[in-house]
């Protein structure tokens, strides 16, 4: 009975947590694949402009939605399957379980997080509390795998060690803020539970590109 109770807590959680990796696993391949693409027609054109550094800020910059579309088409040929996969397994294996203990944490240090007319105060509490104290780890494992299993850096640690500090720096402007007004503000479970999945799969999206060589 426990054990059935466990899995239909777990479920839905590890179904989540891996379509989130996976998509943010391909949305940072292509992401990178329209930045090499950008730079590649910069240089064709003979243009005087220097190329951004950042896949992201590069992404951003084409000029149409039409050179999107092109991208994505020669993209598909490219597309590393079996990267996306490993991104999948890793929320799947690891994600999904630490989320679980780390709510069941929590319900226990801070229960009246769990109740009706959650109050906003107690909202950005739990935010921050699981920033603070369960996100670090995760995040540093991240890298850690990224650099290590996904790309072959034979210094991941040393990679995740410097990476580590910008990432935390950046979660810390707005997760806790944005997860917190999303539990206290949105009454709709269906409502709710979609807004967090676009936090998430947008952050684990931002993870994967830090997490890939430039």
């Amino acid at each position: 009975m426990a054990g059935r109770v466990l899995l239909q807590a777990l479920l839905p959680r590890s179904t989540m947590a891996t379509a989130t990796f996976f998509t943010a696993d391909v949305a940072s391949q292509v992401i990178a694949h329209a930045s090499s693409e950008q730079s590649l027609s910069s240089l064709s054109s003979g243009s005087s402009t220097t190329s951004s550094t950042s896949s992201l800020s590069s992404f951003r910059s084409l000029e149409s939605l039409d050179s999107i579309s092109d991208s994505l088409d020669s993209f598909k040929s490219e597309w590393d399957l079996s990267q996306s996969a490993k991104s999948a397994a890793f929320g799947l294996g690891i994600v999904s379980w630490y989320g679980f203990s780390t709510a069941f944490v929590l319900s226990k240090v801070l229960p009246a997080c769990n109740k009706k007319g959650i109050t906003l105060s107690m909202a950005l509490i739990q935010s921050a509390a699981q920033q603070a104290l369960f996100a670090p780890p995760l995040t540093f494992s991240f890298l850690y795998s990224s650099a290590a299993v996904l790309h072959g850096d034979e210094t991941a640690f040393e990679t995740a060690k410097e990476q580590l500090p910008g990432v935390g720096a950046t979660a810390w402007s707005f997760l806790p803020w944005v997860n917190g007004l999303v539990t206290w503000g949105i009454r709709s479970p269906g409502l709710k539970k979609a807004a967090l999945t676009t936090v998430s799969t947008g952050w684990a999206t931002y993870l994967s590109v830090v997490a890939t060589p430039a």
